[in-house]
């Protein structure tokens, strides 16, 4: 991609933080996943809220790649690729998430010019060929190859920092980049099908079926209908945001690759020993409806 290119494409707008994050939608939400990706600290909190500094961000995309609701809008940087294969440069390597897309699209080879590759990107793509060994996929293979001489090679933080403050109020009126956004193109579900990357747990003498989880997450992962509790982990995208709003604390969201399975609980209908309602539960042990257990704990409480 040429300079002027990607110098004009970083002029048109910057990093944000849409409606869609988990924070947005739960103040009980526990996610910091674009925090705790951004070495600069260009994100923090505020009101509970995650922010992004203009004055701090690279635009490095490493939030992007590792928001789970892919809340973040901007775009990733543009990779060199030649002929499906992954140059590697001087810049910050892609992230495992963004490596395993392109792997589907093709890009299984990395090729490095320098006498020892980059450490960054070496571990980058170690720990992105562990998590293929896990999807039984055979791992990124790793070529040197010279450059051809006279090439030239610059940092994103080098075109910034030469071109970007001089002339962004002139070019920022021709420069209509939103349109490339991709910053939802990183759902791993949809590349990986047949696989999972998260397990979801659920407690059946806890949950009272209340459906705050359901409603909740937007990658409609659970269903509760009058007779199941059914969990599809496979869209999954851990952003935690079921395990931290059920109120009783009964669904817990582990990070484990797997075969897609679905899951289903029965529900049943009985009738309360003490108030003599029908009710519906996921325990066939239960013998109280929530009203009643609730009333049972408040009164042991208060003794």
């Amino acid at each position: 991609m040429g300079l002027l290119n990607r110098w004009i494409e970083s002029l048109d707008y910057e990093f944000r933080v849409l409606d869609s994050c988990s924070r947005h939608h739960s103040p009980h939400s526990t996610c910091s996943k674009c925090i705790e990706s951004c070495t600069e600290a260009a994100v923090t909190l505020v009101s509970g809220k995650p922010i992004i500094s203009t004055q701090k961000c690279l635009e490095c995309g490493d939030c992007i790649a590792e928001c789970p609701a892919q809340a973040i809008e901007g775009f990733l940087p543009k990779r060199m690729i030649h002929q499906n294969q992954l140059i590697v440069t001087n810049e910050h390597p892609p992230s495992i998430r963004e490596m395993l897309v392109l792997y589907k699209k093709g890009v299984k080879t990395l090729i490095y010019e320098q006498e020892v590759m980059n450490t960054d990107w070496k571990q980058a793509v170690s720990k992105t060929n562990d998590r293929l060994k896990e999807l039984n996929e055979p791992p990124f293979s790793i070529q040197r190859k010279k450059r051809e001489i006279g090439e030239e090679k610059f940092t994103r933080r080098e075109v910034f920092s030469i071109w970007k403050k001089e002339a962004q109020s002139t070019m920022k009126q021709i420069a209509p980049a939103k349109w490339r956004f991709n910053h939802r193109e990183l759902d791993l579900s949809i590349f990986y099908p047949n696989d999972q990357f998260t397990i979801i747990s659920l407690d059946t003498n806890k949950c009272t079926t209340c459906k705050a989880c359901q409603i909740l997450c937007k990658k409609n992962c659970l269903l509760i209908t009058e007779t199941a509790f059914t969990i599809s982990a496979q869209r999954c995208s851990g952003c935690m945001l079921c395990q931290d709003i059920c109120p009783e604390k009964a669904i817990t969201v582990e990070e484990k690759i797997q075969p897609a399975v679905r899951i289903s609980h029965s529900l049943y209908t009985k009738k309360c020993t003490a108030c003599k309602s029908k009710y519906k539960t996921l325990s066939i042990n239960n013998d109280k409806c929530v009203m009643c257990k609730k009333r049972e704990s408040f009164g042991t409480f208060l003794k």
